[in-house]
């Protein structure tokens, strides 16, 4: 049980890490002028998209191609 705990614990904190690397990331993209903007493709990220996922980095289409990987 402790081990599991343990486990759980441990996955917790790096999500938590991950997500505030993720936050700092869209603070650096802001802070560059590059927020919004696509990485794979350079279009725009779309509005909808931004306010559903604001530490998103690539549009729609390219995100579901990427997923398809």
């Amino acid at each position: 049980a402790k081990t599991y705990e343990r486990e759980q614990e441990l996955a917790l904190a790096d999500n938590t890490r991950d997500l505030l690397e993720q936050n700092e990331r869209a603070l650096q993209r802001l802070q560059d002028g590059s927020y919004g903007m696509c990485e794979s493709c350079g279009k725009p990220i779309g509005k909808l998209r931004l306010q559903a996922a604001p530490r998103a980095t690539l549009c729609l289409t390219c995100k579901q191609h990427e997923e398809r990987r």
